[in-house]
C-alpha cells in the first residue's frame, strides 16, 4: 500500500497545485492581518509584563528534551513487502516513532527505515472493526480483505495493533503478551494525543494568527461548526481542509481493475496528500517569512504608539457594543443559556469520572508505597518503585473520559460539535495532573530521606495526604478550566451564524473608526467576536460557579481553602489563624481614616501607622513581618498545604527614625511610624491629667521629609524654641521653606470603623486625591500620600495647637515634683528634635 509518484500524472500533480495556489490566494490575506495583530497584541503583553497565572499546588518536572527516547523495544512490524519483520521500534519524547531494522543498526547510528507521526491516528485492536473504518473511507465498498489488512494466519502473536491514519499509509503492529501490548498502546496514543494538538497549543504569533485566518476563512465557506480535522500543524491542517474538495476529483480520476481498486485508491490519495503538502509547505514558509518581515518593520510604530493604538480599538469596541450587544445579549438569554446546565453536565460527567479514576489510582499507589517501604535503608527500591510509578498505565481513566462520545446527543444535535479534539485535551491534561501527582510525591518522600531525624514511614504518609490535597485543588482548578472552553466553543460558533448574516455587512463601515497608520494592528471582525465572547463567557461562568456552589462534580469554591485568600493578602495584627483577612480595597470602598493623632492624646489601641524611607535600605522601621505570609501554602507549611502559617505583628516599645542625609535635595516618599511607647511607672501615675507624660504614653509620630533641607530644619528647630506662637506658625506655614508631604497608611486591628471629630481639615481624609504612584512596597495596604504641602502645614500647626494646650497645663501643675517636671521637658524636647 505504499505510496508512488507514478500514480498522478503531470496534469493530475499541476491541478492539485493550481487548486493550492488558488485556495490560498483566499487565506493570504485574513493570515496577513491577522498575523499583524497578533504581533500587536504580543507587544502589548511585553509592555504591560503580562504573565500567565500558574494556580496549580503539584510540582511539575521540567519537559524532557525531545530526543529523549520513551520507549525502546524489537516488535513485530509489517512491513511494505507484506510480510512480518522483528524491527526495533523507538518512540522519543517528541512523539515520533521511529522504526529501525535492528537494535545494532540502531546503535550504530543508522537513519530509520521510517518515521512515523501519528497525527489523527485511530488505534485498533480487532480486524473488524478495522476493515469498518476502512470501508468507511474508500469508495469501494467490497473486497476481499486478506488483500488488504495483514493475514491472521500468518501473524507472529494473537494481539495486533492496527493504526488507522487519514489521508496516508496504515501502520500495523503484533504482540505475543497483552501486557505489552497494552504498554505499546499507551505510548501510542499519548503521541496521537499530543500531535494532534501539541502546536495548536502554543502562544506564537504563527499559531494565533493561522487559528483565527483558519475560522475565518471557513466561516467565509459558511462553515462555522467545529472540525475535529484542524489537528498538527498549520501545513497540515489546510492539507486536511484542502484534501476534502481534491477527494471528488481523485474518485473522478480513479482508473483501475476491480480487484486492486482498494490498494490503489489509498496510494492515489496518499501521493496527493503528500503533494500537496510539499506545496503547502513552500507557500507557508514564504508567507510566515514576509509577514514576520513586516512585524519587524512595524514593530517601532507599534511600541511608540500603543496608548494610541489601545485607545483607537477601545473607542471602535464601543461603536460596536452599541450595535452588536443588544442582539447578541438577547440571543444567548433566549436560546443558549437554557442549554448551558444540561451541556455542563453532558460534558462534566465522564470528565470528573476520568479525574476520580485518576485519582483512585495515585491515592492506591502512593498507599502501596507506604506499606511496602517503611525503612530508610530501602531507598534504591524505593526509587525503582517510584519510577514504575511514573510509568503508570491511564488506559482505565482514558476510558472513563471517552464516554463523552456516549453524551453527546445534545452536542450533535442543538450545536453540531465534535467531541475529540475534546477528549484529546483533556486527556493530556488528566496524564500531565498524573505525572505532578507522581513528582511531588518523589520530592517529598526523598526530603524525608535526607532528614534521619524524622519517622519516615509517617513522612511518607503525611506526603501522600498532602499530595492528594494538592490533587483534589488541582484538579477542580483543571476541571472548571475545561468545561469553561468547551461551553464556549460549543455554542460560539452557533451564536455568530446566527448573527453574521445580521452583521456581517456592518462590519467593514467600522472600518472608518481606527486610524490609517493602525489599521494593520486593529480587526474590526476581532473585536465584533470578543465583545459576543464576553458576553458568552458571563453566562458561563455563572453556570460553572453555580455547579462548584452547589459541589457538584467536586469542584471546588475559592473560600474553601484559607489559602486561596489569606496568601494573598494581609492579614491583621493579633488577628487569629483562621479569621479572615484584610483585602486591599481601592479607595472609594475604604471606611473614612482617623484624625491625625497629634490632634489627641490618644490612639485607638492595636493601630500602627508605619513611616519609612525607602532610601534607607539597612533599617528597617516598620518592624518586623512575617514571612509566612509571602509564602505559597506548600512553602509555609510543612504538614498541610492547605493552611498558611500564623502571622504575628510586633508592636515595638522604642521609637525609631529613618532619614537619609547623603541627598538633601531629593528623597523617595516618607513613611510615618507610630508606634507605642514604653510606659513607665511615673507617666502612669499621672495617666489623668493632661501632663507630657501622659502624651509620652500615647503613639508618637515621626515624619521623615521629602525634601531634606538642613537650613529649613535649622529654622523650624528655632520656630519651636520661640515663645511666640504667632511667629511660630507664621514661620511654618512658609511653604517654600517646608517643602513636606508624607505617605500614610493605617492598619486597623479592629473590627468596624473608627470616627472621631477633628478641628480643621481631616489631613488624612484625602483618598481620591492621592496618586497611585506613590505607593511603598513595604506597606501591606495601598499607601495613599497627600497631594500638597497644606496638609502637611496644617500637620504641623496642630503640633503647636498641642505645644499651646500642654503649657497651661504645666502652669496648672506647679506643685508637681521636680524630677516630673525634667521628665515631662525631656520628653518635649524630644518630640521637637524628632520633627
Amino acid at each position: 500500500m505504499g505510496a508512488s509518484s507514478s500514480l498522478l500524472d503531470e496534469t493530475q500533480s499541476n491541478y492539485i497545485k493550481e487548486q493550492v495556489d488558488e485556495k490560498l490566494k483566499d487565506f493570504t490575506p485574513i493570515y496577513r492581518k491577522q498575523y499583524s495583530v497578533a504581533y500587536c497584541s504580543q507587544i502589548k503583553d511585553e509592555l504591560e509584563q503580562r504573565k500567565e497565572e500558574h494556580t496549580q499546588f503539584l510540582k511539575q518536572r521540567p519537559p524532557p528534551e525531545a530526543g529523549k527516547i520513551l520507549f525502546e523495544e524489537i516488535v513485530w512490524y509489517f512491513d511494505d513487502g507484506r510480510k512480518w519483520k522483528e524491527r526495533f521500534i523507538v518512540i522519543r519524547a517528541c512523539y515520533v516513532l521511529e522504526v529501525h531494522e535492528s537494535y545494532k543498526s540502531f546503535l550504530k547510528g543508522t537513519p530509520p527505515q521510517q518515521r512515523l507521526i501519528p497525527t489523527g491516528g485511530t488505534i485498533l485492536t480487532a480486524e473488524d472493526e478495522y476493515m469498518e473504518l476502512i470501508d468507511q473511507c474508500c469508495p469501494c465498498t467490497k473486497n476481499d480483505r486478506e488483500d488488504f489488512a495483514p493475514p491472521m494466519v500468518d501473524m507472529p502473536g494473537q494481539f495486533p495493533v492496527y493504526l488507522r491514519l487519514p489521508y496516508r499509509q496504515d501502520s500495523y503492529f503484533c504482540f505475543k503478551d497483552e501486557d505489552a501490548q497494552a504498554d505499546f498502546i499507551s505510548l501510542l496514543a499519548d503521541c496521537v494525543r499530543h500531535q494532534n494538538k501539541d502546536y495548536l497549543k502554543k502562544k506564537t504569533c504563527e499559531v494565533k494568527a493561522f487559528l483565527k485566518a483558519f475560522q475565518l476563512y471557513r466561516e467565509e465557506k459558511g462553515q462555522y461548526e467545529s472540525w475535529d480535522m484542524l489537528i498538527g500543524s498549520d501545513v497540515r491542517g489546510l492539507a486536511n481542509l484542502f484534501m476534502e474538495d481534491l477527494m471528488p476529483y481523485l474518485e473522478k480520476e480513479l482508473k483501475s481493475k476491480r480487484t486492486d481498486k482498494r490498494k490503489v485508491w489509498f496510494a492515489t490519495v496518499e501521493s496527493a496528500y503528500f503533494l500537496l503538502q510539499e506545496h503547502l509547505f513552500d507557500r507557508m514558509t514564504t508567507l510566515k517569512e514576509e509577514c514576520k518581515n513586516k512585524a519587524k518593520q512595524q514593530e517601532a510604530l507599534m511600541r511608540s504608539d500603543m496608548d494610541q493604538i489601545t485607545n483607537s480599538r477601545t473607542y471602535l469596541e464601543g461603536k460596536l457594543q452599541a450595535l452588536v450587544s443588544e442582539p447578541a445579549t438577547k440571543y444567548c438569554a433566549e436560546q443558549v443559556q437554557p442549554h448551558l446546565p444540561a451541556l455542563l453536565e453532558e460534558v462534566m460527567g465522564p470528565i470528573s469520572l476520568g479525574f476520580t479514576e485518576a485519582r483512585d489510582l495515585s491515592e492506591g499507589m502512593m498507599e502501596q508505597l507506604c506499606e511496602d517501604f517503611q525503612d530508610p535503608q530501602q531507598e534504591v527500591e524505593l526509587r525503582q518503585a517510584l519510577f514504575k510509578m511514573s510509568k503508570a498505565n491511564l488506559q482505565s481513566c482514558y476510558e472513563k473520559v471517552s464516554g463523552l462520545k456516549d453524551h453527546v446527543q445534545e452536542l450533535q444535535q442543538t450545536f453540531n460539535y465534535s467531541i475529540k479534539g475534546l477528549v484529546d485535551s483533556t486527556e493530556i491534561y488528566l496524564k500531565q495532573l498524573m505525572e505532578n501527582v507522581e513528582y511531588s510525591f518523589e520530592l517529598l518522600v526523598k526530603k524525608a530521606l535526607l532528614d534521619p531525624s524524622v519517622n519516615f514511614s509517617e513522612a511518607m504518609q503525611k506526603a501522600s495526604d498532602r499530595v492528594l490535597k494538592q490533587f483534589d485543588y488541582d484538579s477542580s482548578t483543571v476541571r472548571k478550566r475545561i468545561i469553561q472552553e468547551a461551553l464556549v466553543n460549543i455554542t460560539f460558533p452557533n451564536i455568530k451564524k446566527h448573527l453574521d448574516p445580521s452583521f456581517k455587512e456592518e462590519l467593514p463601515k467600522f472600518e472608518q473608526y481606527i486610524f490609517a497608520d493602525y489599521s494593520n494592528f486593529i480587526s474590526v471582525e476581532n473585536v465584533y467576536e470578543d465583545i459576543i465572547q464576553q458576553i458568552l463567557e458571563k453566562d458561563v461562568s455563572t453556570v460553572v460557579k453555580e455547579a462548584a456552589s452547589r459541589k457538584k462534580f467536586n469542584l471546588i469554591t475559592e473560600s474553601k481553602y484559607k489559602f486561596s485568600v489569606s496568601s494573598l493578602s494581609s492579614t491583621p495584627p493579633g488577628s487569629a489563624p483562621s479569621s479572615p483577612s484584610r483585602l486591599n480595597t481601592s479607595p472609594s470602598q475604604r471606611s473614612p481614616l482617623p484624625p491625625s493623632p497629634l490632634l489627641t492624646n490618644g490612639l485607638t489601641a492595636n493601630r500602627s501607622v508605619t513611616v519609612h524611607s525607602p532610601n534607607s535600605e539597612n533599617s528597617t522601621p516598620m518592624g518586623r513581618i512575617d514571612e509566612g505570609e509571602y509564602k505559597t501554602p506548600i512553602e509555609g507549611c510543612s504538614d498541610d498545604v492547605f493552611f498558611t502559617s500564623e502571622t504575628s505583628t510586633e508592636t515595638k516599645p522604642e521609637l525609631r527614625t529613618t532619614t537619609n542625609a547623603k541627598e538633601p535635595s531629593v528623597s523617595s516618599s516618607p513613611v510615618i511610624v507610630i508606634t507605642e511607647a514604653k510606659e513607665s511607672p511615673s507617666s502612669s501615675a499621672k495617666a489623668g491629667d493632661g501632663s507630657l507624660s501622659d502624651l509620652a504614653n500615647k503613639p508618637t509620630v515621626i515624619i521623615s521629609p521629602i525634601c531634606k533641607n538642613t537650613a529649613g530644619m535649622e529654622k523650624l528647630r528655632e520656630v519651636m524654641e520661640s515663645d511666640d506662637p504667632a511667629l511660630t506658625k507664621a514661620k511654618i506655614c512658609d511653604e517654600s521653606t517646608h517643602p513636606i508631604s508624607v505617605c500614610l497608611s493605617i492598619e486597623d486591628a479592629e473590627v468596624g470603623e473608627v470616627h472621631k471629630k477633628m478641628t480643621g481639615k481631616q489631613i488624612m481624609d484625602l483618598p481620591e486625591k492621592a496618586p497611585k504612584s506613590c505607593s511603598s512596597p513595604y506597606l501591606e495596604d495601598k499607601t495613599r500620600p497627600l497631594d500638597c504641602v497644606k496638609e502637611i502645614r496644617d500637620l504641623v500647626v496642630e503640633v503647636i495647637e498641642i505645644e499651646d494646650t500642654i503649657k497651661p497645663n504645666e502652669d496648672n501643675n506647679d506643685d508637681d515634683d521636680d524630677v516630673d517636671d525634667d521628665e515631662d521637658i525631656q520628653r518635649f524636647q524630644e518630640l521637637e528634635a524628632t520633627i
